[in-house]
């Protein structure tokens, strides 16, 4: 196994690490097609990807918003990361979760009521359908969270790889598996009994309530991205490995636990603590796997890398839109749920590649993508933007990759791949 042999702010690039992050942005497309019906394949889509799809996409944010201290410095990088995440969410919350709302709540509904009655709340009592007042954009407010919250887990996860328990800890793959499973399940356990003590009796589980517990929900997985990035030299290697020994004793473990074989794991606990250790195994594979598919630069995973984000914030407008337009009805089957997931990333991508993409104020206000400022030395017109989920190195994500690869830059722009032993 070759370490990753960087110095600290080279701006080294972890091209696989775009590719899962667009990948776990499109499942999503998938997983919000469910909601139309009650489906057991889109059902069991949006099961599995429970289990590693949020998880996986916050432990890379973590991962790459050190990368954004280590650049900016702690202050500029909040601002730039609050800049870059609350601006897309302001605006597609104000401009497009109103009318997704209310497509949702007639076509589940089918009270056939106005938009206008919709939202003064002229609606039914216990209505179904998917209706808390984020809708998927929960993900931003807890990315807004943890931006403020960046500089102090960087602090911690600092001392903690500082430390010479944890190096002894995390010698070798086995050491250091065992050590950050056991890392995120007790800050889990920890999380889980304050937001049960703390956080519910003052925030109630509503809407607010949800966002709170979303919120310490993933910490553990955001601590670890961090954790990851500050020892990548040694930590990284060893995690982005296939693990299908731990896969199949944690899946079994999880299978007991949802069937009810064990008492001590069928409890709500007990639960939750399974599909971490299976969320862990998970991503690690998902790591090891993208590493090796993707070991350098690719024009279609950077497209790709850019355009999800604009598939993640419109999607669920334009699956109501297309349920609606088909005339479906909630008691549809997965060809139904398909093609609306299909039509839905088309549209998507479309309307990235056609509107978003020549626009510099679309690019602003839907993809949190600020043009640079002009700084002594450097050219004021290169397109450096801020990449607003998960805090990439800019030019890296901005500047276009050439059909032709120039020699002068195969050096510069290539980082080395992690092999799979």
């Amino acid at each position: 196994m070759k370490e990753l042999k960087e110095p600290p702010g080279s701006g080294v690039h972890y091209h696989h690490l775009d590719a899962l992050r667009a990948v776990f942005m499109l499942t999503g497309v998938f997983v919000h097609a469910s909601t139309l019906g009650h489906d057991p394949i889109f059902h069991g889509i949006a099961y599995a990807s429970s289990l590693f799809r949020m998880e996986g996409f916050f432990l890379i944010s973590g991962f790459l918003s050190v990368m954004l201290v280590e650049k900016y410095g702690a202050s500029r990088a909040v601002r730039r990361r609050l800049a870059a995440v609350g601006t897309p969410f302001l605006c597609t919350f104000v401009l497009f979760n109103p009318a997704t709302l209310w497509m949702t709540y007639n076509f589940h509904n089918d009270p056939n009521i106005s938009f206008l009655d919709f939202m003064r709340g002229r609606t039914i009592p216990h209505p179904q359908g998917e209706l808390h007042w984020t809708l998927h954009l929960w993900f931003l407010v807890v990315l807004l969270v943890y931006a403020l919250c960046t500089p102090v887990t960087v602090t911690l996860m600092s001392r903690l790889v500082a430390t010479a328990a944890f190096q002894r800890a995390t010698e070798g793959r086995l050491r250091m598996m065992t050590t950050i499973i056991s890392i995120v399940v007790a800050i889990t356990i920890v999380l889980r009994g304050a937001r049960r003590a703390v956080v519910e009796p003052v925030l109630g589980t509503g809407s607010i309530g949800e966002l709170a517990r979303f919120t310490l929900e993933f910490l553990p997985f955001f601590a670890l991205g961090v954790l990851l990035y500050l020892d990548r030299r040694r930590l990284l290697p060893l995690y982005q490995r296939p693990a299908p020994v731990l896969l199949a004793v944690s899946g079994a473990a999880l299978l007991a636990a949802n069937k009810g074989w064990v008492p001590g794991l069928a409890s709500g606990t007990g639960l939750v603590l399974s599909e971490t250790v299976v969320s862990i195994a998970l991503t690690a594979t998902l790591f090891a796997v993208g590493a090796r598919l993707v070991p350098g630069p690719r024009a279609s995973v950077r497209y790709l890398a850019d355009a999800s984000y604009t598939v993640y914030l419109l999607h669920f407008f334009w699956i109501y839109i297309f349920a609606t337009l088909l005339r479906l009805h909630p008691s549809l089957r997965w060809p139904q749920m398909l093609l609306v997931t299909l039509l839905t990333i088309a549209m998507t991508l479309a309307i990235h590649h056609f509107l978003i993409m020549p626009s510099a104020f679309l690019r602003t206000i839907f993809n949190g993508r600020f043009p640079a400022r002009g700084r002594r030395g450097s050219p004021s017109d290169l397109p450096a933007l801020v990449p607003a989920v998960t805090g990439a190195v800019d030019a890296e994500m901005t500047l276009p990759l050439p059909r032709a690869r120039r020699p002068a830059m195969a050096d510069a722009d290539q980082t080395q791949p992690l092999r799979w032993t």
